[in-house]
């Protein structure tokens, strides 16, 4: 029961941060991607001690941002909608490539890039 009610306290949190103007706006993939990673937004995942608790946290961050994604662009034309849930979805698979071990080097690249591009992070600049 607890992790329903950190998951819904983490969609709330998220969605009263995003700027409702923002429709039509497709997600930037490298960003999802390094949110994602830094654990942004917080999920219950986050304090699971099992070893898939990372991939875990990612699917409960991308379920977050897809659920607002579509709510924030309910009036956008279907096609829309499904290339953006297909984004997020990339995202999803690609952040969980560079968790694993074999990828950690290329992680650290992509965070450092990201960081030097996106000086000033938005933690709720993802929708």
């Amino acid at each position: 029961m607890r992790d329903y009610k950190v998951f819904i306290k983490a969609y709330n949190e998220v969605k009263r941060n995003i700027d409702p103007n923002k429709k039509g706006i497709l997600p930037d993939l490298s960003r999802v991607v390094c949110y994602i990673l830094m654990g942004i937004p917080p999920v219950p995942a986050d304090e699971y001690d099992v070893p898939e608790a990372p991939e875990i946290a990612i699917e409960q961050r991308i379920a977050i941002l897809k659920a607002i994604f579509v709510e924030i662009n309910k009036d956008e034309p279907e096609e829309f909608i499904d290339k953006g849930l297909s984004l997020y979805d990339t995202a999803a698979k690609m952040a969980k490539e560079l968790l694993r071990d074999d990828m950690s080097e290329e992680l650290s690249e992509f965070l450092d890039k990201h960081i030097a591009y996106y000086p000033q992070l938005d933690d709720y600049d993802l929708i």
